[in-house]
């Protein structure tokens, strides 16, 4: 039984300044939940993954597919048991994929690299150049060296240098039979940007532990809900056009990420998205980036997608004469998120900032989850846990002890002080309490507080 070597590549790059096919593609959307779940629990620490590029290797694996191996994939991605079916779900979240707005691009590749030595069915290739418009590369594995030669420069173009390897000799050998890969990269520019003059040294806690990191600040009308079932903030931070945005979800404890992603199954992104509505916020958020690798067969295997692994495989439909099965899965991430981006207008439009009637201060200084979504299509591009904004972090005693589950520290009442350069400030509040249309969380241990005054 032949091996067969499955590379996935993920890349996002952020800079930041600041129809009928919805439904079947909305289905995929489970899957984002458990991929995410089930990475999380196999380490601490921050994570990463590109939901869309799983499963775009997912699903060229699926039209190889038979049997318990077909039933197992397309059961993880919630597809139509029907092949006619199932393809024109696939085919609007492809579309959805090679979509581009001004300032976003979203670059989605994919690639087979198939040894020398086996015959690839005509209609499997032919499917895989009409469909998934991947680049078919004949391989002679028995040069290791330049093998993986290839495969990285193919990497490294498709990425923009961001990941300029994926493998080395220990990952290519001569009894290598094909190397799935895809390659997504994105790069968005904020709608409202962060100013860089309001970022500062901040603390960002992690198991009671203070590091200091760069926080970044705007203030900026924005997509806000406090979601009860998970004891969650959610913020929408569009970009550009308003099709893709990142949403944050931030625990009310400091050590509420687990039980978080934990309950998501119960509260998916898009029942999440349907509560937000416009506040005008005052955020501070972290600058972040990370560098992730993961093998997925651990968390694909704990999904229940087993066969695909072992040698009761049936990938029959991809060689003549071989039915091969998978023993890796390669999966890294690139991503870096700081103000740069849309300058000019937003800039501009920046320095202006309304008297607040009804606000939200959200400070972002615990591990939190984030998605990269289609706004259009529901789709989620990346997805992922920070609990460590690597750039910027230096070693910092916290000013006073504080227990891993302390509930987020209370923002005093009243609107925020000098959100953004030169912006105006609101009135003092009026000695006697003021109705507003949204609650007042006053008795909730939150990380965001809502404030009112009259103009």
């Amino acid at each position: 039984m032949a091996s067969l070597k499955i590379l996935t590549l993920f890349v996002l790059t952020f800079q930041s300044v600041i129809t009928n096919g919805q439904q079947p593609v909305s289905r995929l959307s489970f899957f984002d939940i458990d991929i995410l779940r089930y990475c999380a629990e196999e380490r601490r620490g921050n994570v990463m993954v590109s939901p869309a590029s799983v499963k775009a290797t997912l699903a060229m694996l699926l039209e190889g597919c038979q049997g318990a191996t077909e039933v197992e994939i397309r059961s993880a991605l919630r597809l139509a048991p029907s092949k006619e079916e199932y393809r024109e779900q696939l085919n609007l979240y492809l579309e959805g994929l090679k979509t581009n707005t001004s300032g976003v691009i979203l670059q989605n590749a994919n690639s087979v690299f198939v040894s020398d030595n086996l015959k690839m069915r005509k209609e499997y290739e032919a499917m895989l150049k009409s469909i998934y418009q991947a680049e078919v590369f004949k391989m002679n594995f028995t040069d290791i060296d330049g093998s993986v030669d290839i495969i990285n420069r193919w990497v490294s173009t498709k990425t923009k240098g961001l990941i300029p390897a994926i493998v080395d000799p220990v990952n290519v050998n001569p009894s290598s039979d094909m190397v799935l890969a895809n390659a997504m990269y994105f790069k968005g520019s904020w709608q409202r940007s962060f100013d860089p003059k309001e970022t500062t040294g901040a603390c960002f806690y992690d198991q009671g532990t203070c590091k200091k990191v760069q926080m970044m600040s705007t203030r900026a009308q924005l997509k806000y809900a406090y979601i009860d079932e998970l004891r969650a903030h959610a913020v929408d931070l569009p970009y550009e056009g308003s099709r893709y945005s990142m949403i944050l979800l931030v625990p009310v404890d400091r050590d509420g990420c687990a039980p978080l992603i934990r309950d998501l199954p119960y509260k998916n992104l898009n029942q999440i998205v349907s509560h937000l509505e416009p506040y005008d916020v005052q955020l501070s958020l972290p600058k972040f980036s990370i560098d992730y690798s993961e093998d997925m067969v651990g968390p694909l295997k704990s999904m229940r997608v087993t066969t695909l692994f072992s040698s009761s495989s049936n990938l029959s439909g991809i060689f003549e004469n071989d039915s091969p099965y998978i023993n890796s899965m390669y999966h890294k991430v690139h991503m870096t998120v700081d103000e740069q981006g849309t300058i000019a207008a937003a800039a501009t439009a920046a320095m202006v900032v309304p008297l607040i009637e009804d606000g939200v201060q959200l400070q972002v200084d615990r591990p939190f989850v984030f998605f990269i979504r289609d706004n259009a299509l529901g789709l989620v591009l990346f997805e992922g846990r920070i609990e460590d904004p690597t750039p910027f972090v230096e070693s910092a005693p916290a000013k006073a002890p504080v227990s891993p589950s302390s509930p987020a520290q209370l923002i005093p009442a009243g609107p925020p002080t000098a959100a953004v350069s030169k912006a105006p400030q609101p009135p003092a509040a009026p000695q006697q309490p003021i109705p507003i249309t949204a609650p007042v969380l006053e008795n909730v241990p939150m990380v965001a507080r809502r404030w009112a005054h009259r103009n």
